[in-house]
């Protein structure tokens, strides 16, 4: 299975969650102004702020190349959350994230 899911595909995964709450939230204050009226026009402005946030964000702040911060854009338009939940649920991912709390254990267990 380590070859069907990379750890830039997890990368990538992870970081189009950030930038899928990044991209709600603007998408919700650009709702509200009035020449946003239908849902094709909200579907559109999703798909154009994922990109126009999502490539420069992994570019910028994670130093992804210009390829994989497509992907992140893609899988932000897409819903992140939504495809890394499936794959979790499939146990194709058997990732479970650092915390803080385990660094403190191991400094007084030493």
């Amino acid at each position: 299975m380590d070859i069907l899911i990379t750890n830039e595909l997890i990368n990538c995964l992870l970081i189009s969650m950030i930038v899928s709450v990044i991209n709600m939230i603007m998408v919700q204050k650009f709702k509200e102004l009035s020449c946003v009226k239908n849902s094709d026009q909200v579907f559109i402005l999703n798909l154009i702020l994922s990109f126009a946030i999502g490539i420069p964000f992994s570019i910028i702040f994670y130093k992804l190349e210009f390829y994989y911060s497509v992907w992140v854009s893609i899988f932000s338009f897409v819903g992140a959350s939504n495809i890394y939940e499936l794959l979790k649920k499939q146990t194709l991912i058997d990732y479970t994230p650092f915390k803080i709390s385990d660094k403190y254990e191991k400094k007084s267990n030493s």
